[in-house]
């Protein structure tokens, strides 16, 4: 699987990463006698969704088809089908018994005693850290390597690098500057047919999208046996890396987005059109709306959500004159006073306190930051248990 962002993963895979394991909570299936492929029911809003290029790569998505036949597309016509989906046999027992189904997802014994490679061009904690604990979990050794040791495209090239990391390892994860490199990496990795998946680069953050999108579920106690209720997330701040992903996430699972920025800092025609396309794909009804007004953007929002406001590769808060282009758009006790009383926060982290959030905020009892921190852990724990099985 090469997970560049959100959209690599099919929205029965994203709601199975949802699921919280041993509990029995699976996206109801059933089988459309008119097609060879599954659906997947989630109310109201969702179908599922065939897999698509990325607009931002030109890559394929990630499904077990397109490895083993090493192409990055499937042939003209034909839909990709999850491994899991493939037997109808073992689609309708999972239905009649699906504590067996997640015991037998958690039961991939893929990864014990290989290693993992985890390259950092980029400083991390929350992402290092679950990279580690989550290899733990699986039976996995990581390896890391960090900045100026390894020297993608300085002391050997990016294609250079993820060849011998292909030779040695079951996985890759990469956190890098320019996702361009990704890509490249990501071209190697397709004719290993080894997992590479995007732990940050300046377009994409889906390790951190997952781990937002188990939080909410989390914090509203949302039944996955149940549909999916409608809700609106509010994305106040620099249309980052960090927002990209966060839309698509919440658009594959039906969730309303309101992304409020000043001029400069919005998403753009082309960042649109591909959260359309994936919307129709998805067959979701998600609306993803643009403002430079964020009270207005609150107003509704069950969800409050900030990132840093100078994105990745720029030298601090004064860069570009952004303290005063986003004066306004902190999250602090005035903006909450816009939103319902019942809406939360949550922020990527790290976090410049008394700067894109308030201190009192982001230690408050309407704060979901730390248990967001928390699963940045468990997304990628599932994350990997759920490659060891598609792959």
């Amino acid at each position: 699987m090469i997970i560049d962002d959100i959209d690599a993963l099919s929205v029965e895979q994203i709601l199975w990463l949802l699921h919280p394991p041993g509990e029995g909570i699976l996206p109801v299936k059933s089988w459309d006698p008119e097609s060879t492929n599954p659906t997947t029911t989630l109310g109201s809003r969702v179908e599922p969704t065939a897999c698509t290029d990325s607009p931002a790569t030109g890559l394929g998505r990630a499904h077990p088809d397109r490895m083993e036949s090493g192409e990055l597309m499937p042939k003209t016509g034909e839909t990709p089908v999850p491994k899991g989906d493939r037997d109808l046999e073992s689609s309708t027992q999972a239905l009649e018994d699906p504590d067996r189904a997640v015991n037998a997802f958690l039961g991939s014994d893929r990864f014990i005693g290989a290693t993992m490679a985890g390259v950092f061009e980029h400083p991390s904690l929350r992402t290092r850290s679950a990279f580690a604990g989550a290899a733990y979990a699986v039976g996995a050794l990581p390896v890391f390597f960090v900045g100026d040791e390894i020297g993608i495209d300085s002391r050997e090239t990016a294609e250079d690098i993820a060849h011998l990391l292909c030779e040695h390892h079951q996985l890759i994860g990469a956190r890098l500057q320019h996702h361009e490199t990704f890509r490249r990496m990501a071209e190697v990795a397709l004719e290993y047919r080894r997992p590479l998946v995007n732990l940050l680069t300046d377009w994409a953050h889906p390790t951190q999208a997952i781990a937002d999108v188990i939080t909410i579920v989390e914090r509203l106690k949302i039944d996955l046996r149940e549909p999916i209720p409608n809700l609106r997330i509010a994305y106040l701040g620099d249309a980052n890396n960090v927002a990209r992903s966060l839309v698509k996430a919440a658009t594959a699972i039906g969730w309303d987005v309101t992304v409020a920025a000043p001029a400069g800092h919005q998403f753009g025609v082309d960042d649109l059109a591909s959260f359309e396309t994936f919307r129709r794909l998805c067959k979701s009804e998600a609306r993803v709306e643009l403002t430079d007004d964020p009270s207005a953007a609150v107003r509704e929002a069950q969800v409050l959500y900030t990132d840093v406001w100078v994105s990745m590769g720029a030298d601090g808060y004064g860069a570009n004159g952004a303290v005063d282009e986003f004066r306004g758009f902190a999250i602090d006790e005035k903006l909450l006073l816009s939103a319902p009383e019942d809406a939360f926060v949550m922020h990527c982290l790290p976090a410049h306190r008394g700067m894109e959030i308030a201190a009192s905020v982001i230690d408050s009892e309407r704060s979901a930051v730390w248990a967001q921190a928390k699963n940045r852990l468990v997304a990628m724990e599932r994350l990997f248990r759920l490659i060891s099985e598609e792959d």
